[in-house]
């Protein structure tokens, strides 16, 4: 797995842990390991980890790539935004051009931008049930289905705009 440090360099993740879980089993300890952004809020609240988690973590690295931005963005001394709660208006909105990485100058396809964010935020979705798995990110993401990825775009949660600077805390 990967993390990027604040240069963007690619360096080994302490997340990835699902596949040291015994089939079936729930969780293993409540103690959470993880650095904050990546974890799934399952994991970071009841240290539950799963699959699901691995996805979740995966999402926010794919908008922390597409975007620029950290995953937690400190808007004020007593505010904090997180990367979904920042893209996931701007996405259902269509505006890509403001979720892309300055650093490009607009040097992208804005298609796969598209999908990278919509992929990106069904992974990183608060409702582990809802996530795709990794072998669906990768379908999607390859862009081999082009019926399952206008099916993503259509999902109810694209379809819940909040006004760009929305926070819930």
């Amino acid at each position: 797995n990967v993390l990027l440090d604040s240069d963007f360099q690619a360096r080994v993740a302490d997340f990835g842990f699902a596949k040291f879980i015994p089939d079936g089993a729930t969780h293993v300890t409540t103690r959470v390991k993880g650095t904050l952004g990546y974890l799934a809020p399952e994991y970071a609240m009841l240290g539950k980890a799963s699959e699901s988690c691995d996805v979740y973590s995966f999402g926010i690295l794919l908008l922390e790539l597409a975007s620029g931005k950290k995953p937690i963005e400190k808007l004020n001394a007593t505010t904090k935004r997180t990367i979904t709660d920042w893209a996931l208006p701007l996405a259902c909105e269509s505006k890509f051009g403001e979720l892309a990485d300055a650093k490009l100058k607009g040097n992208y396809v804005e298609e796969e931008l598209k999908r990278v964010v919509f992929v990106a935020l069904v992974c990183a979705q608060n409702r582990p049930e809802k996530r795709p798995t990794m072998l669906e990110v990768v379908d999607l993401l390859k862009g081999d289905s082009e019926e399952k990825f206008v099916a993503l775009e259509n999902d109810e949660m694209f379809k819940n705009t909040r006004p760009a600077d929305y926070n819930d805390g």
